[in-house]
């Protein structure tokens, strides 16, 4: 089990640049934003299935986060049907489904994140890469209804 810790920096855009563009992109996205449900949210970041029968039943973790490499160390196959398969699965003993987007453009991100979302929009939330490409496919995603994630760690 890993626990999720922030790089120490992002390439290729300043924080403070990165700022800039989601405040700019996202003026409204606040509307997204669940209300606040108190101090610390543990998520589990795996996708096998052995250890969240292990660990879930406990009751610790608000819910269960996963991307495609985690997806491929555990022999899970990265489509949508899966996902959602995953997300049926994690939804009985959390409250939410962290599950990254995949696509070479930002149409691609999109469509990906819509297909996997379409499970459940209030439970399933769609984790895009920190880039430019990932805020254009966020910022329609949001828009559409859809709770995002940015990601710092995308592999394509």
């Amino acid at each position: 089990v890993k626990m999720k810790v922030a790089p120490a920096r992002i390439n290729h855009l300043s924080i403070a640049a990165l700022a800039t563009l989601l405040l700019h992109i996202f003026p409204l996205s606040l509307s997204f934003t669940p209300p606040h449900r108190g101090g610390c949210r543990l998520f589990l970041d795996t996708a096998d299935t052995n250890e969240w029968d292990a660990l879930l039943p406990r009751g610790m973790f608000y819910g269960v986060t996963t991307n495609p490499t985690l997806l491929e160390r555990a022999n899970e196959p990265c489509t949508v049907e899966n996902l959602h398969k995953l997300a049926s699965k994690a939804l009985q003993y959390t409250d939410e489904f962290m599950c990254q987007s995949w696509g070479a453009t930002a149409d691609d991100l999109f469509q990906t994140g819509m297909a996997i979302s379409e499970y459940d929009r209030e439970r399933v939330v769609i984790k895009v890469p920190v880039t430019a490409t990932g805020a254009e496919a966020a910022s329609k995603l949001t828009k559409a209804g859809v709770r995002i994630c940015f990601t710092a760690c995308y592999n394509k």
